[in-house]
């Protein structure tokens, strides 16, 4: 069933009110201590690595950014499943780099900036979210790290997008 813009306007509403009214007579939590500035200093680095090697399609420091037993969804068919681990990721980034490199001189192949970068530490693990708009699509990324030997390491990647109703 597809349902038109109007639709999602209705069952986004409804939810958000939802979401309100349930809320409304709970307890505002104690305020969270906020994590030290350099830890998350530290992870955005991490992403900001993480993204050079995916823009400059180097397959060598794109893999040096995942643990062994990282797991990953992939955004593109025929890829539905889930990657299990840190092999299964290289060899899909692999040959999808070689792709996005084809008829293009050197890096950096592609131009992806991660947009509205939000980190949040919870001890030794790190979610970091944010996405790429493009004219048709918003690609939405979660990454979630660990600090294994004094580096943060992804463990688990999803990717996923939507796409944008046109107007």
């Amino acid at each position: 069933m597809r349902r038109r813009a109007g639709d999602w306007a209705v069952l986004a509403s409804t939810l958000l009110a939802a979401c309100a009214a349930g809320t409304a007579g709970a307890q505002t939590p104690p305020a969270a201590k906020p994590p030290p500035p350099a830890a998350v200093e530290a992870v955005g680095k991490a992403v900001e690595g993480f993204m050079e090697a995916l823009n400059t399609a180097d397959i060598e420091r794109f893999s040096s950014y995942f643990a062994d037993d990282a797991t990953m969804f992939f955004p593109l068919a025929p890829l539905y499943l889930r990657l299990e681990n840190k092999d299964q990721i290289v060899k899909v980034f692999t040959v999808f780099f070689e792709s996005v490199r084809k008829g293009k001189t050197g890096p950096n192949y592609m131009n992806l900036a991660a947009q509205d970068l939000r980190i949040q530490l919870h001890g030794g693990t790190a979610v970091a979210t944010f996405h790429f708009k493009g004219p048709d699509q918003v690609s939405r990324r979660t990454l979630v790290l660990v600090r294994e030997g004094g580096k943060w390491l992804i463990v688990h990647m999803h990717a996923s997008g939507i796409t944008v109703p046109k107007e």
